[in-house]
């Protein structure tokens, strides 16, 4: 269910972190990963893509706007997921992150 939300929608934030994931997805195809982990990866940048087409659409207090943080947030879940304890991305990934989630 989406809740209405009045406070800006952070786009700078969500640009930021889809570069981030756009990089992850490179340096996880460089390495080999698999086509399920990337199309994984894959699903987290068109989840941040729309969540920008959405916020930039649409205003406080809309449903369009609502949507648009509800895939941010999401997208920003699962890319904190994507780095492991040891990777040194971690820490940016997380950054990242808490600028979209708050």
């Amino acid at each position: 269910m989406l809740s209405i939300r009045h406070d800006p929608f952070p786009l700078e934030a969500v640009r930021d972190l889809l570069g981030l994931v756009r990089a992850v997805y490179a340096a996880r195809a460089a390495e080999g990963a698999g086509a399920v982990t990337l199309a994984k990866i894959a699903v987290i940048g068109v989840d941040l893509s729309q969540a920008l087409e959405l916020g930039d659409a649409h205003g406080p207090g809309t449903l369009g706007h609502a949507a648009a943080w509800k895939r941010a947030e999401r997208a920003a879940t699962a890319a904190a997921d994507l780095v492991a304890l040891t990777d040194g991305a971690e820490p940016i990934v997380l950054a990242a992150m808490g600028r979209v989630t708050r």
